[in-house]
């Protein structure tokens, strides 16, 4: 994964974005890699509607793979 790409993501933070808030909790969210940082975990800054949420690698995946 490198900045750029497109990704789907797990980060209960990006629930406050859902319609109600927090209604999509679990399931996976389309966003873009802006961000790959490593502090004891490695993470990623991920753009999703207009808000940037940090998420860990293993809670992500390239769009299209499963």
């Amino acid at each position: 994964m490198n900045v750029g790409d497109l990704v789907e993501f797990k980060c209960i933070g990006a629930g406050k974005t859902d319609n109600p808030p927090y209604s999509k909790d679990g399931e996976w969210r389309t966003g873009v890699i802006l961000a790959k940082r490593k502090m004891r975990l490695d993470v990623l800054d991920i753009l999703y509607k207009g808000h940037v949420f940090v998420a860990l690698v293993d809670n992500c995946r390239l769009v299209g793979e499963v």
